[in-house]
């Protein structure tokens, strides 16, 4: 039995990492609106609890994959299985033709109308906006524009306050003291290829990459943990590529003015205030998250003016929260609030 074991952990190893399958979401959906390289995705619940739907805003550098990752790791068919409707917001790939898509058009056209879709599609005036990471900076920054909309705002892992990001401290200085043009740091083609993207995100999290293999090694022989590790080593390695407008913006707005902090932002004329969101909110961190301390996100608590507010640290790291963020006291917040 031991040698058996032992074999079948070698083999589940080398068959996970040879494997080449592309993923698959694993709840129906359907393409309910496309604008430019998004999607707009619903994923229906047959017995449906009632509530004000969910849209979900993930990470522009990311494939919101890791939302519907496996069968037993879906943050998506967790919400379904508790009667909500779902909607996925996902930007897609962005290419050429996008290079001038900067925050205004990610927050005020994709974000705004993916919003007025779903509420025509619920027949509702409100909903329950969910962001993820940088898709939950947009997230807080819609929720400020248009508090009559959105009822709920649940943010994962988000960063606030760009002061606090704990590795680029000495090029923060730099960017705000005006030494580094925040203009001249996109590439000449206006895209920030996927590889470039994955490097950098590689340097603060793991420079050295070895340990997740190690897990699988030991591992090898469980199917159900060599799913999960092949699916979720894939979406880490699978990056999008960022407009150049938005990495302007965003070193602009969140480097050198730190605009969520400190005020001054102005989008197509309007001023955009995080004291003006009205939402209840649920905020959910992770302890040993090394990208989005909790620091980071915490400022919001006291600069929303919510009434309902409630802060959560979880286990993990910044991509586990996937897994641990969906609690039953996530559910019965929700439930109470929705």
């Amino acid at each position: 039995m031991e040698r058996k074991t032992e074999k079948d952990r070698w083999m589940g190893f080398f068959e996970t990492l040879t494997r080449k399958e592309e993923w698959k979401p694993h709840h129906p959906r359907n393409a309910i609106q496309e604008m430019g390289r998004a999607t707009l995705w619903h994923y229906q619940r047959v017995d449906r609890n009632g509530a004000l739907p969910i849209l979900m805003v993930y990470s522009h550098i990311n494939k919101p994959s890791i939302l519907d990752l496996t069968e037993q790791h879906s943050m998506i068919g967790e919400f379904l299985r508790n009667g909500y409707d779902v909607f996925l917001l996902d930007f897609g790939i962005p290419d050429e033709r996008d290079k001038d898509t900067g925050l205004e058009s990610y927050l005020f056209d994709y974000i705004d109308g993916a919003v007025k879709t779903v509420l025509q599609h619920q027949q509702t005036g409100r909903l329950t906006l969910a962001g993820f990471c940088l898709g939950g900076t947009l997230a807080a920054l819609y929720a400020a524009l248009y508090p009559d909309r959105i009822h709920n705002l649940l943010l994962f892992v988000t960063p606030i306050d760009f002061n606090q990001l704990p590795d680029f401290r000495e090029w923060i200085k730099a960017i705000q003291s005006g030494d580094i043009d925040p203009a001249v740091l996109a590439p000449v083609t206006g895209i920030i290829p996927a590889e470039q993207i994955r490097y950098g995100m590689r340097l603060i999290t793991a420079p050295v990459y070895y340990s997740p293999y190690l897990s699988l090694l030991n591992r090898g022989y469980d199917p159900a943990y060599t799913e999960h590790w092949y699916r979720f080593n894939q979406w880490t390695n699978d990056h999008i590529p960022m407009t150049g407008a938005f990495l302007r913006d965003l070193l602009h707005y969140f480097i050198k003015q730190n605009a969520m902090m400190n005020g001054g932002m102005t989008l197509r004329g309007r001023e955009i205030n995080p004291a003006t969101i009205q939402s209840n909110l649920y905020m959910v961190c992770s302890k040993f998250d090394q990208m989005v301390p909790a620091a980071i996100s915490y400022p919001l608590m006291e600069l929303a003016s919510s009434e309902e507010k409630q802060f959560i640290e979880v286990p993990g790291g910044h991509a586990s929260l996937i897994k641990d963020g969906v609690s039953s006291r996530l559910m019965d917040w929700l439930k109470e609030h929705s």
